[in-house]
């Protein structure tokens, strides 16, 4: 009772923690629920085959996907005749994929599974509504006019098509012979059937054995293509980062506020301890307090962050975080953890004032004086002490560490850095304070802005705090990105050995009418699995003319002995390793026509020129500077929009912090405004104290930051030095940390001008 009359008559004081609350479950119930709603799916065209038969999987990729095997062209008609046998099966369908895309027409990332064989429609349930289906290599079935014509590029080279048929269905589909012809392997069988679709897929798993695996209903998400995935993938990490982030960042501002307001209620819970209230019931009264805000919060915040979720599914698919057709859906499972997530952050941000508050002796309810006794307390001395200990021996220490390890640990003492400067921001305060007030000392006006500020050390340093860690994270994120990304472009241009390359324009790839003829060299890029022993793992190969047998260190396997390949379409060969390089393009390079021989369906990333190119379709000619610029311009994109997604969650909780900050201690002070008004000070004079007072303490906690941010970039830009073995320019955002430290000046101005003019009657 006594914790819902609080709220209830003093719901001002708990308006930070109710908004950083209210944020955070917004932020954590719209991205669980983009999230959720991002999971692998069977795929569309799929839809009328409910049970489907995958090839073989040999183990996992880099990206912990299974890595599949195709069948051979004996195998998959072995498993057909097995299949068949299931009198319920009506149709075995293989679904061999391959590339095509329309000439002129950008590829949005599906163009290297837009062919099809023209059986393979019956698995989405996609029709006809004009013409006939395709009988001969160059006609094909797609969403055209009957009898148009059709140019477009294949890993062959430019095409022109003849349309037969219309069709409902995405994507073009062909003869299954061409399709097959075209193909990197079949590793998906789709199977219509009739009777219980489990049933049937219990049946098929036992007459193939360990030839494919069955999958039916909602197992067939599995079948969606690695590329898609990997774009969920992405998509995935950014959803996750708001999280985690949401969840730290309403914890830190949950806690400032919560010691803040129990400072400024000494005297009310000396009161209560004074009329009897133990130690344990002051501390429920506060958690209680906590939860009752959290939970109304929690109650606001997750309706609105599922219903804003739509609204972010088109701009994540045109970044690329998610695949095309993606769209956000309800997940109630997001809306109720969201709550009990807020909850539970709550509670934790309080944990350390309400044990502050249990202390409180009953004879603080007599004191008067709320002028600070000390600015930093034994622990925070301790704390912070031993932190920047820890972030200076990591800075020390990075000359001696191995080089992969060197950024990392550069990060980790930044981050170390930031929270020493931020426990120990008291201590740099009242110097700092002194020099920047010293030419106005002589004034009215800076003579009560340093001496209030002097006087109030704590509450200056809760609000730097804040911007301190904000214009330190931007300093070094964005400078760290920027040095990296100077430094890839030195680094991938000196693996290029041309001032030019022939590269994709729009495409995927260089097909091979694009590449035949051109003078320099190619890389035909293809994907093999390899057995060492008892294991089989997949293997990035390239293509390249008149290239032995060549392989990495890594790859395991030593010169002269025997290396067994599984090829893309299925087939195996063991071949005679005849050079080992660790400078190679590929982990493994192999000649060039063996690798089309297997691999139809291959394309080539980047021609080296050593002469003037010839033009082709879906090529064109750039510098290797350029050609690294885009490829580096193209990650960017993505990891610019990651972090300014972060940078932008940060200073929105910064704006919370520091508006609640300043507007609870400005309300706080409403007795030494009145009584500088009562010396004579007007309005405009009070007004400039309390905006001279929140600028300087923005102020300073964007030099910490800056300060702070910077140093430890020397710490990344010598990691990067030592792994290139070059000179790389040190690159400091300021822009970006001046426009943070700004906005947050702003801020604080205006949280400290609000309660003075709302108070303005209180003046006489």
């Amino acid at each position: 009772m006594i914790a819902w009359a609080m709220v209830r008559h003093r719901f001002a004081s708990f308006a930070g923690t109710f908004v950083a609350v209210l944020l955070g479950v917004a932020v954590v119930a719209g991205s669980v629920t983009l999230y959720l709603s991002s999971r692998p799916q069977p795929p569309e065209r799929y839809r009328s085959s409910p049970v489907m038969v995958q090839a073989p999987s040999v183990g996992t990729n880099d990206f912990g996907e299974p890595e599949i095997r195709s069948w051979t062209t004996t195998e998959m008609s072995k498993i057909s005749d097995k299949l068949r046998q299931d009198a319920r099966i009506t149709a075995v369908i293989p679904d061999p994929v391959f590339y095509v895309q329309e000439d002129g027409v950008e590829d949005e990332g599906t163009a290297k599974i837009d062919g099809h064989a023209w059986s393979s429609a019956a698995l989405g349930g996609y029709h006809l509504s004009a013409g006939r289906e395709p009988g001969k290599p160059g006609e094909v079935v797609a969403a055209r006019a009957v009898n148009s014509r059709l140019e477009v590029l294949t890993a062959r080279g430019p095409e022109t098509w003849t349309v037969v048929g219309t069709t409902d269905g995405p994507g073009f589909y062909v003869t299954d012979d061409d399709a097959l012809g075209r193909a990197s392997g079949v590793r998906v069988i789709g199977l219509l059937s009739t009777g219980d679709p489990a049933d049937v897929a219990s049946g098929a798993q036992a007459l193939l054995g360990a030839a494919g695996t069955v999958r039916a209903g909602p197992d067939r998400a599995a079948l969606e293509p690695n590329a898609v995935t990997r774009i969920r993938w992405i998509g995935a990490q950014l959803l996750i980062a708001l999280v985690t982030l949401g969840a730290f960042a309403t914890v830190f501002v949950v806690a400032s506020t919560c010691a803040l307001t129990a400072a400024q209620r000494r005297r009310e819970l000396g009161l209560l301890r004074a009329a009897g209230a133990t130690p344990g019931q002051v501390r429920r009264m506060l958690y209680a307090e906590t939860a009752l805000i959290a939970l109304i919060a929690g109650l606001v915040g997750a309706p609105l962050g599922t219903l804003l979720a739509p609204l972010l599914a088109e701009p994540m698919v045109d970044f690329g975080l998610e695949p095309p057709g993606y769209q956000a859906t309800w997940q109630p499972a997001a809306v109720g953890g969201a709550i009990l997530l807020g909850l539970l952050v709550a509670l934790a941000g309080v944990a350390v004032a309400a044990r502050r508050a249990s202390k409180v002796p009953p004879l603080a309810a007599l004191r008067e004086a709320a002028a600070e006794t000390r600015a930093m307390t034994p622990a925070r001395w301790v704390a912070g002490l031993l932190v920047l200990a820890a972030g200076g021996a990591l800075l020390a220490a990075m000359p001696g560490m191995p080089t992969e390890s060197k950024t990392t640990t550069g990060m980790g003492a930044a981050m170390l850095l930031l929270t020493a400067a931020a426990l120990l921001a008291p201590v740099v305060i009242g110097p700092l304070v002194r020099l920047a007030t010293g030419p106005w000392r002589g004034s009215a006006t800076g003579m009560v802005v340093r001496e209030g500020t002097l006087t109030g050390v704590r509450r200056v340093a809760s609000t730097a705090a804040p911007v301190l860690v904000t214009v330190g994270i931007t300093v070094l994120l964005t400078g760290m990105i920027a040095t990296i990304e100077e430094a890839a472009g030195i680094d991938g241009t000196a693996e290029i050995p041309a001032a030019t390359v022939l590269a994709p324009d729009g495409t995927p790839g260089l097909s091979e009418a694009a590449v035949q003829g051109q003078p320099g060299t190619s890389r035909l890029a293809t994907r093999v699995l390899i057995t060492r022993g008892q294991q089989t793992v997949g293997e990035e190969a390239a293509g390249v003319p008149g290239a032995p047998v060549t392989v990495t260190p890594e790859a395991g396997v030593a010169l002269g002995a025997p290396l067994q390949l599984r090829w893309a379409d299925g087939t195996t060969q063991t071949l005679t390793v005849r050079r080992i390089d660790p400078d190679a393009v590929a982990p493994i390079v192999l000649p060039r026509e063996l690798v089309r021989g297997h691999d139809p369906d291959a394309l080539t990333g980047m021609v080296v020129l050593t002469g003037d190119p010839h033009p082709a379709a879906g090529a064109r000619a750039l510098t290797a500077r350029d050609y690294v610029q885009e490829e580096i311009d193209e990650e960017g994109r993505l990891v610019d929009l990651f972090l300014w997604v972060l940078i932008g969650l940060t200073a929105g909780y910064t704006a919370i912090a520091v508006s609640n900050t300043l507007l609870m201690a400005t309300a706080a002070r409403r007795p030494e405004f009145r009584a500088l008004r009562l010396a004579g000070a007007g309005l405009g004079q009070v007004l400039r104290i309390t905006t001279a007072e929140a600028v300087l303490a923005a102020v300073t906690g964007a030099l910490l930051g800056g300060a702070v941010g910077g140093l430890s970039l020397t710490g990344v830009r010598a990691a990067v030095e030592d792994e290139l073995g070059q000179d790389v320019a040190l690159v400091i955002p300021w822009d970006a940390a001046l426009g943070v430290a700004a906005l947050c000046a702003l801020l604080a101005v205006v949280a400290t001008a609000v309660p003075v003019l709302r108070r303005r009657a209180l003046a006489g």
